[in-house]
This record gives C-alpha cells, structure tokens and sequence, in this order.
C-alpha cells in the first residue's frame, strides 16, 4: 500500500519514539499513554456495527438494550448472515436494473455485534435518538442531486463523489458502519495524529496543538480539521468541506466536532457532533465505540485508472445516439432512489402555501 509523505512521515514519526508498541494486557490496567506522554490511540480500529444509526421507532424513548435484548439482536444477525451465506443467487433480472447493488453475501460486511455501549441507536441526542429534520435548502439540493445523478452523465462531475472514488461512503468525516470496509488505522507522532480509512484509503493528518482552520476559501473533500487534547480525550474541530460534502444531507458550513479516547485496551470511543443549521434543524451528536483489531487494512482501489468512468461515458454517448430523447432514471444510483424529487417539494411548497391561507 502506498500512504502519502505526510502519513508516512506520521509513521516515521511514531515508530521513531517507540509509540507504536502494542499495548500489553499488564499495561492495559494503567492509562494507556504514548512515550510522549498524551493519551495512546493507537491500532487498527473496527467499526461494524448493527446498532442502528437511528432509535427505532417501537422502541420510542428507551435509550438502552438490556443484555437479554443484545443476546437476541446479535444471534438474530448471525442467523440472517448465515442464511444469507447459502441461499444460492436470485436470477439476474433481465433489466440489469440492480447492477449497481448486485453484491452477493460475501462481498457484504456489516457485522454481527452491538456497539459495546448497548444503546439503542448511535445518535445520543436529541434524546429521542433521531437525525433531527433537514431544512428545506438541504432537500432541495438533494433534489438537484437527484436531478444530476438521474441524467446520462456529460462529465464525470455528473456522477456521485464516491461513484468517482473521490471520498468512501463510510469514511468521512464523520466516520460511520456500512456494508463493507469498516476500517480504520489510526496511528500517532509527537503533535499529530494521522488517520487511515480503508475506505477508499482516504486519510487525514490532524495537528493536535490546535491553531486556526484554513481559510473560508479554500475547501478539501474531507474538510480541514484541527485537534486539541482537552484532558485524555482528543478533540478534532472540522470545517471548509467541498460543497459535494454530503453527510445525511449536510453541506459544505457543516462543523463537525468529533472526540476520540479509549475506554479500555481494546475499546475506542469516537464522539461526534454535526452542526449545520443550513441543513438541519438543530444539531445532533454520536456515540460510536470501535473494536481494536488484528485485521490489516488492506488497499481498495475502486476503480483503478478511471476505466469505470470511461465505460460510463462512453455508455451515456451510445444511448443518446440510440434514443436521444430517452427519459429515465437508471443512471441514479440505488441507494439515492430515496432522495426528494424536485416536483415532489414544489407540491409540498404549493400545498403548505394553501394551508396557510386557510385561516385568512
């Protein structure tokens, strides 16, 4: 695997003081610390997960699973991986309409554990443990989305980022469990802290003596973060992301805070707090507990050398040659079928309009 200079320069950083020596259960009993004295971080990280993001609904306002409920959860999931690992394939449909998501069981890795903090849900507030409402600026541009992702792409800029391998689907920032490659190693030098997604190794160099962020203008995919320890824990402030940033709706003003520490030798907690008043009503924070680890993480190419890209433009040229005034949606992606339609929000507008009038 090939890293950049800079965590390389991390690791060299690291390894140099002697702070990538693992941990020893005898150690793990005393604050685990690097030799430079701040708190130790450090290994490969795994954050599968099949506590839902969000509460469930029937479970309303309890915030906690007992320990009969985890039981249950947890073999439920083996079971259905199980079951899921020798159901021969469904025949392809003829459409090839679900080729984007046509992976088999193998190829799918979302875990079969809780988190170790037995909540229901990883968001932690508002209390009801629900994503608070998106704002009507964010559903429209959704909508835009929707609208661009739908059409035969012109350019590659008419394709998702992460379709394009730009940014992983799961890594961020914030970081969060998906159906595959719920990796992260993260690794430390005296006054920074280096981290490696496996997802699509995407990485981020993080200073830890705090400072100013970089300039308004100037915006990076995974945005420009500054940490600070404030006592054991580490806390990363993150602003300028790219307008395609797009975490549940966010923009490219969210400010993200996020809080690593250890909770024992084998345990990382990883907090975080998504504020964005242009995309979301109010604020909301998470609670996600990462397992420690052997598994290495492993390079993932994505599309290596952009052939993907040119057999879709390619693909988009012959279609508007074959049909130049076909309409449809089979460009769109299957996990963005859920985003809002444009006329959808226009009748909503038109109706809330109405409504209002009524009481005149």
């Amino acid at each position: 695997m090939r890293l950049n200079t800079h965590l390389s320069a991390a690791l060299a950083a690291a390894i140099a003081v002697g702070g990538l020596l693992p941990a020893t259960a005898d150690e793990a009993a005393e604050p685990l610390r690097t030799s430079w004295g701040v708190p130790d971080l450090q290994g490969n990280w795994d954050f599968r997960t099949i506590t839902p993001f969000q509460r469930p609904e029937e479970l309303a306002d309890r915030e906690f699973l007992t320990a009969e409920e985890v039981a249950e959860w947890e073999a439920r999931a083996a079971d259905s991986k199980a079951e899921r690992d020798i159901t021969p394939n469904a025949e392809a449909d003829a459409s090839q309409g679900d080729l984007d998501a046509g992976y088999n069981s193998f190829f799918i890795d979302t875990g079969t554990q809780t988190s170790p903090h037995m909540r229901t849900s990883l968001v932690v507030d508002p209390p009801n443990g629900r994503v608070p409402a998106s704002t009507t600026g964010a559903l429209w541009r959704m909508a835009e989305n929707r609208e661009t992702w739908s059409r035969s792409p012109r350019t590659p800029a008419d394709r998702p980022p992460a379709t394009r391998c730009l940014i992983g689907f799961n890594a961020g920032p914030p970081m969060v469990s998906s159906a595959y490659n719920n990796m992260m190693k993260l690794v430390q030098g005296p006054g920074y802290v280096a981290i490696l997604n496996e997802m699509v190794n995407d990485h981020r160099i993080i200073p830890t003596g705090g400072g100013e962020a970089a300039p308004a203008h100037m915006r990076f995919w995974q945005g420009d973060s500054v940490g600070r320890w404030e006592g054991d824990k580490l806390v990363v402030e993150t602003t300028n992301f790219r307008p395609e940033t797009n975490f549940r709706g966010s923009g490219e003003n969210m400010h993200l805070t996020e809080k690593f520490s250890r909770v024992d030798a084998d345990t990382l907690r990883y907090e975080y707090t998504v504020n964005d008043p242009e995309s979301f009503e109010a604020p909301f924070s998470v609670i996600h507990d990462m397992r420690r680890t052997d598994d290495d993480v492993y390079e993932y190419a994505c599309h290596e050398g952009n052939v993907a890209m040119h057999l879709m433009l390619s693909g988009a040229r012959e279609q508007e040659r074959e049909n130049p005034d076909a309409v449809d949606d089979t460009w769109l992606p299957t996990w963005f079928k859920g985003l809002p339609k444009k006329e959808d929000l226009l009748a909503a507008a038109e109706e809330g309009s109405a409504g209002d009038g009524e009481g005149e």
